[in-house]
């Protein structure tokens, strides 16, 4: 169980940001980033090794789908596991989410055993 990874939290809500901080931190998690839209996390992705992106939806500047896309687009963080977190519980914003490759979804609002079972869903053995 490797609690050194470092996880990105991108989300314009700051609230959200600290919720999830919370959940991850009380899991032993302690590297933990946290940015406000998806242009700052990608430069935070191009400069920094983050092992897991944990992202909004609907965000100013880049969208979370948008950096999803970005993220897998680029050879050397195109890897990295991505969980999209979004009220946009409709399946077709689901369906886009899946066709650009991402890790794993979830609806808000969502309970710390949600956030828990798809982190351990696309990193296995890092809870």
């Amino acid at each position: 169980m490797d609690k050194n990874i470092s996880i990105l939290v991108t989300d314009d809500n700051e609230s959200i940001r600290i919720v999830i901080r919370r959940i991850l931190e009380k899991k032993g998690y302690q590297n933990v980033y946290e940015v406000g839209d998806g242009m700052s996390a990608f430069q935070l992705l191009k400069s920094q090794k983050i092992d897991l992106i944990i992202a909004d939806w609907n965000m100013p500047v880049m969208s979370g789908i948008e950096l999803l896309k970005k993220v897998r687009q680029d050879n050397e963080i195109s890897k990295t596991p991505f969980i999209v977190v979004s009220v946009e519980g409709l399946d077709v914003s689901m369906e886009t989410a899946f066709q650009s490759g991402v890790s794993d979804f979830i609806s808000k609002p969502f309970t710390a055993e949600a956030l828990i079972a798809s982190l351990e869903k696309v990193m296995p053995g890092s809870i």
